[in-house]
This record gives C-alpha cells, structure tokens and sequence, in this order.
C-alpha cells in the first residue's frame, strides 16, 4: 500500500469536507422545492374544500412535516446534523445562513494554505550555545586558545578583515543584513582549521550560534573575498628582495622549530596518505593514522638551499 503523507491526507479531508458542504446545500435546495409545493397544494386546497376539508388537510400537512422532519433527523451525515442546530431562524435557509457562509470560507481558505504549504510542522529548533563571544577575551588574555580555534594569530586575524572588508560579496540590498565580516571570518577559518566531525556545517553551526545555511554562505563570501587577492599575497619570486627575506624568515622558523637539517625544507604539503597492507613489525602502532588504517603520508619538500 503506498505511503499517503500528511499533506496529501490533508488536501483529502479538505476536498471531502468540500463535497459534504455541497451535498448540504443540494439537500437544502431539495427541502426549500419541497416546501414550496406543499404551500401551493395546500392552498388550493383550501380555496376548494370547506372547513372540515382543511381541517384534515391541515392534519396531513402536520403529519407530512412531521415525517420530514424525523427522516431530516435520521441523516447520516454529520456536517448536515451540525448546521441544523445553527443561528438559522424560521424561514431562513441553513445555506445562507453566516455560520454556513463562514464555515465554507474557512475551508477554501484552509484548502489554499494546505496547498501552497511546502512544510506543515516545523521540526523544533535545535539549542545552540553561540561562543563567538569567547574570541575577544582570548585574544586579550589567552592567544593561544584564539590560535587554537581559528589557526593564526590576533593580528593576523585582524589584517584579514582589514583585507576582506570592502569586497563588495559582503553588502546586499536585503532588509536582513549580513552578519559582520569578522564574524563570517571567524566562522570560516574554525571550519578549514578543523577536520572530521568537528569540520562538519552543524558542528560549526553549534559552535557559532547560526544556522547550516548561514555557515555555507560564510564559507562562500570569504573564500571569495580572499581569492580577490591571490596575485597579490600568493608569489614567490627569488629575485625580489621581499621573498627573499620571506623565505629566510620561514627557514629560521623551520630551524628553530625542528632541527637545523631541516632548514632549507621552508616549503612542505602533506598528500594522501599511503594505506599499508598490515601492520609494520617495527613501531607499528606509529603508522597508525585518524582513519583507524595504517599508512605513510606522502610530503613534498620545497628547495634545500
């Protein structure tokens, strides 16, 4: 048996409730002919007969109300019993009546907004704990757990937005502006600095307060903010003077931070790792990587000299 969804159950009790609406006006149609006929025989009569003649008419006129009324009362239809007990007066067709007129309205109205309504029931939104907040204190007080969660350092984040800024991918006609761009930066360099589930748009979305569909279109503007500027950061000449002493400064750092044969290896992409067919006999448990395999990782080292 097929799936019906909700929608669809929806839109079927509307359409049914529509055909009852319009059987009750019919059978009130049928009622108010009916009616009418009887008035007229029962005045002809009347003009023809003497009195005892009416008065046996009048007698089976009560007794042919009578019986309509009890077979009016034995309908089965629900909706026909609910608007029988409604503000209609005497005289007054239950299909003109307003309660009739505004309970058809409110199904048609109902019907409308069933149809155009792409979702019925909100799933409840998730709690988010922002800790945007927490940024500003660290890079005051602890630059390392500023480092930690963006992966540079203070000033670097600062000449970044300094950078990104007047790109105009930040500026929109909207009512609903856009979040400031040292937020959207801060939201974008947590989710490149990170990998596996930390990495994912609804881990950063916790962390950042926002929603999944906020955090792509931050990824998006400052990925394309910061390629506006490529040719201008991304160079390496060796006859300049400035990429020369750029490129001692990175060996220094290398030799301070490794050893000093590493030095000249001032330029190092780690690849893909290698999968390995078994465990390696010797320090085996070392080759062990985050993806529960054992591999080597491939690296390319820059100029040694």
């Amino acid at each position: 048996m097929p799936h019906v969804s909700e929608w669809q159950r929806l839109l079927k009790e509307l359409r049914e409730f529509h055909c009852d609406l319009q059987l009750i006006r019919y059978i009130e149609l049928i009622r108010a002919a009916l009616d009418i006929m009887d008035d007229s025989d029962s005045s002809d009569s009347e003009s023809q007969s003497d009195d005892s003649t009416s008065h046996d008419s009048d007698q089976m006129s009560l007794t042919s109300h009578g019986s309509s009324s009890s077979s009016d009362s034995s309908t089965p239809d629900s909706l026909l019993s609910v608007f029988l007990s409604s503000e209609a007066g005497p005289g007054e067709m239950i299909t003109t009546s307003r309660v009739f007129a505004e309970f058809c309205c409110a199904i048609e109205a109902l019907h409308d907004e069933v149809e155009k309504t792409r979702t019925l029931c909100r799933p409840p939104r998730s709690s988010r704990a922002p800790q945007l907040h927490l940024l500003e204190e660290w890079s005051l007080d602890h630059p390392e757990k500023f480092r930690r969660k963006l992966r540079v350092d203070c000033d670097v984040f600062v000449e970044l937005v300094n950078r990104i800024s007047d790109h105009p991918i930040f500026y929109n006609a909207s009512n609903n502006p856009q979040l400031p761009v040292p937020i959207q930066l801060a939201i974008f360099l947590n989710g490149i600095g990170h990998y596996g589930n930390a990495a994912t748009s609804e881990d950063v979305a916790e962390w950042a307060g926002v929603s999944t569909g906020t955090v792509y279109n931050c990824y998006r503007r400052v990925m394309i903010a910061i390629l506006q500027h490529h040719d201008d950061v991304i160079h390496f000449d060796p006859l300049n003077s400035s990429d020369q002493a750029e490129r001692e400064k990175a060996k220094r750092w290398v030799e301070e931070r490794t050893c000093r044969e590493w030095r000249g290896g001032f330029m190092c992409v780690d690849g893909t790792p290698f999968k390995l067919f078994q465990k390696p006999g010797w320090h085996g448990e070392g080759f062990f990587d985050r993806k529960s395999n054992y591999s080597l990782s491939a690296q390319v080292s820059g100029p040694k000299t």
